[in-house]
């Protein structure tokens, strides 16, 4: 089995990518996705009202609110974190077990904290998704709930694109068009095809 790691800074197009992973058939674990499903969880919903109480309003976790706390407070943000990649891990590798069963050979793991928060040594390539920055920002800003002050307070909170470019094994420009994108995620999964897999046990170790 191979493990595929796709990052990049925040609007630098990974769910785009995603989509092109899973469009060739590949299956794609999305983490933001599944830390997105958290929130609507009982057992979640109880963590955050213990430990951010002024965020919970009719049994349901204002997001905006929460953003606001963390981002102001870097303890706090560590709470929060901590709390969610706990179960995150867990997640992760319940869903690798499962593709395991089924005997996938390749799978993708889409980690926007891939570099800052994750353990490199589960994946056998990383790709980092990258694109210009005037572009980046158009498109973080058209995203529900967002706004030029959380964009900026995100930015700092992930390590600089040029520094991801330098630690990734493949580059891919998203501002080249979905075409671009879509031939090159072809080209990853051919060269995928002839590296040698690594061990379940090994991989499971990580994990």
């Amino acid at each position: 089995m191979i493990i595929l790691g796709i990052t990049g800074s925040v609007g630098m197009g990974k769910t785009e990518a995603g989509k092109c992973f899973i469009k060739n058939n590949i299956d794609v674990f999305d983490c933001d996705k599944e830390i997105a499903t958290f929130y609507n969880k009982k057992d979640t919903i109880i963590e955050i009202k213990k430990k951010f109480p002024s965020t919970i309003s009719n049994n349901k976790v204002d997001k905006n609110a929460l953003t606001n706390i963390v981002f102001s407070d870097k303890r706090k943000l560590k709470l929060l974190e901590e709390m969610l990649y706990k179960k995150l891990k867990a997640k992760q590798s319940f869903w690798l077990r499962k593709k395991i069963r089924e005997k996938k050979n390749l799978l993708v793991f889409d980690v926007p904290l891939l570099f800052e928060k994750d353990n490199i040594k589960k994946y056998d390539l990383v790709v980092v998704l990258s694109c210009n920055k005037a572009l980046q920002k158009i498109r973080v800003l058209k995203r529900h709930g967002w706004n030029e002050d959380r964009y900026k307070k995100t930015l700092k909170e992930q390590i600089p694109d040029y520094t991801k470019q330098t630690l990734a094994d493949i580059i891919i420009k998203s501002d080249r068009g979905k075409r671009y994108l879509y031939e090159e995620i072809k080209k990853i999964i051919k060269k995928v095809k002839n590296k040698k897999n690594r061990n379940i046990h090994e991989i499971l170790k990580e994990f």
